[in-house]
């Protein structure tokens, strides 16, 4: 059995009482486009320069415009991971990568969503780069989000995308039961129902049951790396729901049971991407803010959208996580809205303590948009 336990980090044994520490930080370069054209003097930023070496102990978020068309967003991807390979020294190829699996976030969906034109224009350059359809595969965690959203016209049978097959909980082998996240947080009360359902004379195997959090069969699967394709929504409980939380909350049986603790809900999220067969098998998390929610979440508010033509891209997905926030807190100034003070944010404190890098305070290397 592969278990993660959530009492190996001693999260509810030591949760620590910090001082917030606030920094402020120099914008080196802005941007003129669209009215968030000054971010608040969050994160450090800097130009990438043909001789530029970056410290390699940074954790680095590159950002460039994009438009919204197939090529435009095309166009974009490729500067983001002509940067992203020179920093890694390994190109994104089926040598390197036999196999990728995205994730795509779909849980605001249909008014909040990934843009088809931005997968479409990754898939472009994956397939010249030689990956066959069926060596890059989807994950969806609502698969009536994809019928919604246009992604798929009809949800019977096996699902797919131009070619590539889709992969959600209605697939039977979609978890197994060698693969879960164990958490001593109480289940809400719709999960203890659901186990009394399935195991109404089986008071034991409800109590085991009611602990795990099932994840995806495949994220463990040999030679199989993943792309994390998100969107960015303000968060009262976790700060932003972006990146991290897609690749971690997301991907899990039964979300809705950390969603609205702070303290358990950022713990979990945090060990879930701590498991070392999903982290160190992760290749890039992007953020697209041409459509961003900066308040009224975790669920759709139509009300609360905001837009930028900035996309985001690094490793780390709290590390984009934490620029996004930038843009978050910005929208509500300028909305007149109470700051979120992500310097706070136990997601971000509880990463680092878990020694998955410094995400506070991430560099930014912004890369030029050519049109």
């Amino acid at each position: 059995m592969h278990i993660f336990p959530l009492g190996m980090y001693c999260f509810f044994q030591r949760i620590r009482k910090r001082q917030a520490m606030v920094f402020i930080y120099l914008i080196s370069t802005l941007f003129s486009w669209g009215k968030n054209q000054v971010i608040e003097g969050e994160v450090l930023s800097s130009i990438l320069q043909a001789n530029e070496n970056i410290d390699l102990n940074a954790t680095v978020v590159f950002r460039t415009r994009s438009t919204q068309s197939i090529s435009g967003y095309r166009q974009s991807l490729m500067a983001l991971l002509a940067a992203y390979e020179k920093r890694n020294t390994k190109l994104v190829t089926p040598k390197n990568y036999p196999k990728i699996v995205i994730k795509l976030d779909t849980i605001a969906a249909p008014g909040l969503q990934v843009s088809r034109n931005l997968i479409d224009g990754l898939l472009e350059i994956l397939l010249t780069r030689g990956f066959s359809t069926d060596q890059v595969d989807f994950i969806a965690m609502k698969p009536e989000n994809l019928k919604l959203s246009g992604y798929c016209h009809d949800l019977a049978g096996s699902l797919s995308y131009r070619g590539h097959v889709i992969r959600t909980p209605l697939d039977l082998e979609f978890f197994d039961s060698a693969w879960f996240h164990d958490s001593a947080m109480p289940p809400k009360e719709y999960d203890r129902a659901k186990f009394f359902l399935s195991y109404p004379l089986d008071r034991n195997k409800r109590l085991e049951e009611e602990r795990k959090s099932y994840l995806p069969k495949i994220f463990f699967g040999d030679q199989i790396y993943w792309i994390n394709l998100a969107v960015a929504m303000d968060d009262a409980n976790l700060g932003v729901d972006g990146a991290a939380i897609n690749m971690s909350l997301g991907t899990v049986s039964n979300f809705r049971r950390f969603r609205d603790d702070p303290t358990l809900g950022s713990a979990a999220a945090t060990e879930i991407l701590a498991i070392p067969k999903i982290w160190n098998k992760r290749l890039f998390s992007l953020i697209d803010l041409s459509r961003y929610q900066f308040a009224g979440g975790p669920l759709f508010d139509a009300e609360f959208l905001d837009s930028s033509p900035i996309l985001l891209l690094g490793e780390n997905p709290l590390a984009v996580d934490r620029v996004a926030g930038s843009y978050i807190t910005h929208s509500r100034k300028l909305h007149g809205m109470k700051k979120r003070n992500l310097e706070n944010a136990l997601i971000f404190q509880y990463a680092e303590e878990l020694g998955l890098e410094a995400v506070s305070s991430p560099t930014i290397v912004d890369i030029p948009y050519f049109k």
